[in-house]
């Protein structure tokens, strides 16, 4: 087994009532710990962060402790805030519940703000006072703007409580303008998909993904292929998961759609319940439409969650 992990930004599950499901939630969470990936909470995108009550984030936390702790790191992902007083209060929750990390985002790029290198590092500045607890931070372009490597490292020296940092949506020069900056070896490092083989080939420690709660035993194999140097079969996953990234982002601007789709299709946990507003589920014809090109895929583990969901899978 690989000593690698994909830490996962995962779906929330609600009911059809539109309210927080716990129970399949659980159920949900108990999938990323049978394929031994990671997983952060109550993601603003993917888990739909920002349309859940400050009560509710405190149960997703507390489920996500209860069934991953010492099983699978089990992180929080708290939604980017536009002040360092918000996001500080919603780190805090977070710690409170006893997750292994907790992510902080930079400032939010709203109304068009986008902040100055002393801006953003005096916003981690008021975040992170007197917060002793491991702390992710994330360079994520999807918030407006993209900090410089360098101002990343400068956050990391300032702050020994920064256990690792998240890429997403950044390519492998900028990882290895980063890694040449970085003087801490002690702070982790994990890699979108797309240009992960070189990355993680540059030194990174693992993945971070969103695609991973449709296809855990995937990431996994695909880890556990680049750990035993077997490349050639390594290079099909790529490629089988990367068909599957270019399929699904057609029915984005963000995560939450296809993927509470795709929970749908396939009865997974929660998924007769749903998206929260603004996000409202695509028709009944869309949903089918989708669901005809994802079995014409032909991913292994696609194909295995359509048996179980009772699907009839095209010849291809």
């Amino acid at each position: 087994m690989s000593t690698m992990t994909c830490l996962c930004r995962i779906a929330t599950t609600f009911t059809k009532a539109g309210e927080l499901d716990e129970d399949a939630f659980r159920q949900f969470l108990q999938r990323f710990v049978d394929a031994k990936l990671g997983v952060y909470l109550a993601s603003a995108g993917s888990g739909e962060g920002h349309a859940l009550k400050w009560d509710e984030l405190r149960r997703v936390y507390e489920i996500g402790v209860e069934m991953c702790k010492g099983k699978v790191p089990v992180n929080a992902n708290p939604p980017e805030q536009h002040t360092a007083r918000l996001a500080r209060e919603h780190t805090l929750l977070a710690v409170e519940a006893k997750v292994d990390v907790v992510n902080v985002y930079g400032p939010a790029s709203w109304h068009g703000f986008k902040p100055t290198d002393q801006e953003y590092l005096a916003y981690y500045d008021d975040v992170l006072r007197g917060i002793n607890h491991p702390i992710a931070i994330a360079p994520n372009p999807i918030i407006g703007y993209t900090p410089t490597p360098a101002s990343i490292v400068e956050v990391c020296r300032k702050h020994p409580q920064i256990a690792a940092i998240n890429l997403s949506g950044v390519g492998t020069d900028y990882f290895i303008e980063l890694k040449g900056l970085m003087q801490r070896r002690d702070v982790e490092i994990y890699v979108p998909f797309p240009d992960s083989f070189y990355m993680l080939q540059l030194g990174g420690t693992g993945l971070i993904s969103m695609e991973g709660n449709i296809l855990p035993k995937t990431f996994r194999r695909y880890l556990d292929l680049f750990e035993q140097k077997k490349f050639e079969e390594l290079a099909l996953i790529y490629s089988d998961i990367n068909r599957f990234i270019r399929y699904v982002r057609r029915w984005q601007s963000s995560t939450p759609r296809w993927l509470k789709m795709a929970m749908k299709i396939f009865k997974l946990p929660g998924g007769e319940g749903g998206l929260r507003e603004p996000y409202r589920m695509p028709s009944d014809e869309e949903v089918q439409r989708f669901a005809d090109g994802l079995l014409r895929l032909g991913l292994p583990e696609i194909e295995e969650q359509a048996r179980a969901a009772g699907l009839k899978i095209p010849q291809l």
